[in-house]
């Protein structure tokens, strides 16, 4: 669609046919559009805000800047304060020798001139840049602005607002000194009852330290996350925390110290035909008894130990064989150095929650190779496994082609969050000083650490 103005914008679809009559791919291009030229009219508000605050307009009324703000447009002080910050850092200034003064956001200005971010993701660029340390230097501020920018033309302001906060905790890793606190004695107990069709029920309680681990295991994965139309989180908080619990003892099945059972693995037991996995139809029981679909049985098998039994036309059976892991520790390990965590555009769920995704399903063929995986959290990897989403890799890098009713031009899309390679541009106080360039540090550095360029790094 595409127009030079929002005038332009409202008067086509003025002149257009009721919005009943607008086939679907016309309504998702004219609310892509719509949403483009509001946040271009956002900029230019600040623009005339700014304008009206030089000249001192608000004073020689009576009012102060917010306060005009609040009696033009009838809002809150919270949000006439943010309109005001808003302005103050993406406009131009007048110096008192009446020279201009550029804006403190520049790089952000001009997306939101573009239309390519909008308030909220300017509020929480303009929040992280306040929050990094008093020794930042000039240069660093401006790589994080663009850093920033560019991951908020992706993803959702609360991510940018966490990438924020990894700068900031780059350039000041000691953070706040911990608290000295009473550590409460373990008292803990855990009932569960199992349901003829399969399902867990039961209670819990946790002394205080204990609880405090499982809240902070927790807490980043009960966030709201967006829908699969981008939309808000369909879940209650309750199924949040659900799904946070799964993810949390899914990450534990995989740890190499993870209990056995007769020297093996913990071990889900799925019988179905091999035909039927390869169509995506017909059905297989889980542990003998749990009714699932092929394309369960399939989201399932994508990372897990596989074993092949052979069925007499009775259903006995013949032969077992030997059970292989889909995909080996060391591929594994390649895929956290290449992707750094969930590869779905604007994720940024870490390895340790993701899941190991074949891109051509092992059952269709597809090899357990680097070139044939990706990483996946288990929100995106169901949501490849059950929607319109395509994957392709492209130099390496996982791209995903959105279906025709998100982007009819079907660009593809990349998830930049985990391979920002920034580290040398922040550093603490500590590395500043006189030689410490000469430094080297060869410490383990966190595997799926956004900044990590390996175990061996050396400041710039």
């Amino acid at each position: 669609m595409g127009y030079d103005s929002f005038v332009d914008a409202t008067e086509v679809m003025d002149a257009a046919p009721p919005l009943s009559h607008w086939g679907e791919a016309e309504l998702l291009d004219a609310l892509r559009e719509t949403e483009r030229q509001r946040r271009r009219l956002y900029a230019r508000e600040l623009a005339l805000l700014a304008e009206i605050d030089t000249r001192g307009i608000a004073t020689s009324r009576g009012y102060t800047p917010v306060g005009l703000v609040r009696a033009l447009f009838a809002v809150g002080s919270g949000a006439a304060q943010q309109v005001h910050r808003h302005a103050k850092a993406l406009c131009p200034a007048v110096a008192a020798s009446g020279g201009l003064v550029a804006p403190a956001l520049p790089v952000v200005a001009a997306a939101l001139a573009e239309g390519a971010i909008g308030p909220e993701h300017v509020e929480a660029i303009r929040a992280a840049i306040r929050d990094l340390p008093s020794w930042t230097t000039p240069q660093e501020r401006d790589t994080a602005e663009n850093i920033l920018c560019d991951a908020a033309r992706d993803t959702e302001p609360r991510v940018v607002a966490r990438l924020g906060r990894e700068i900031r905790d780059r350039l000041d890793p000691d953070g706040d000194a911990p608290k000295d606190e009473r550590l409460a004695r373990p008292e803990r107990c855990l009932d569960l009852q199992q349901r003829p069709d399969g399902r867990l029920r039961g209670s819990f309680e946790l002394d205080a330290e204990s609880g405090a681990l499982l809240t902070n295991l927790l807490s980043p994965l009960t966030e709201p996350r967006a829908g699969e139309n981008g939309g808000r989180d369909p879940r209650t908080r309750v199924q949040r925390q659900g799904d946070a619990l799964v993810d949390v003892l899914k990450l534990a099945a995989r740890c190499p110290d993870a209990p056995s059972e007769a020297g093996e693995p913990v071990t889900l037991l799925v019988s179905a035909t091999l035909a039927e996995l390869k169509q995506g139809i017909g059905r297989g029981l889980l542990d003998g008894h749990l009714d699932l679909s092929a394309a369960q049985i399939r989201r399932m098998a994508c990372d897990c130990r596989a074993a092949p039994m052979v069925f007499g036309t009775r259903g006995d059976i013949l032969d077992v064989g030997r059970t292989t892991r889909t995909v080996p520790r060391r591929i594994r390990r390649a895929l956290i150095r290449r992707d750094g965590g969930c590869t779905f555009p604007g994720c940024d769920r870490k390895p340790k929650w993701c899941q190991a995704h074949h891109v051509l399903h092992w059952i269709d063929g597809g090899p357990t190779a680097l070139w044939n995986l990706v990483l996946l959290c288990e929100t995106h990897h169901r949501l490849i496994h059950h929607s319109g989403w395509d994957i392709t890799l492209i130099d390496g890098a996982a791209h995903y082609v959105p279906p025709g009713y998100l982007d009819p031009e079907r660009a593809p899309r990349r998830n930049t969050l985990h391979t920002h390679r920034v580290g040398p541009h922040f550093r603490s106080p500590a590395l500043r000083q006189p030689g410490a360039g000469r430094l080297r540090t060869t410490c383990p550095q966190p595997a799926g650490n956004p900044w990590n360029h390996g175990a061996t790094t050396a400041p710039p």
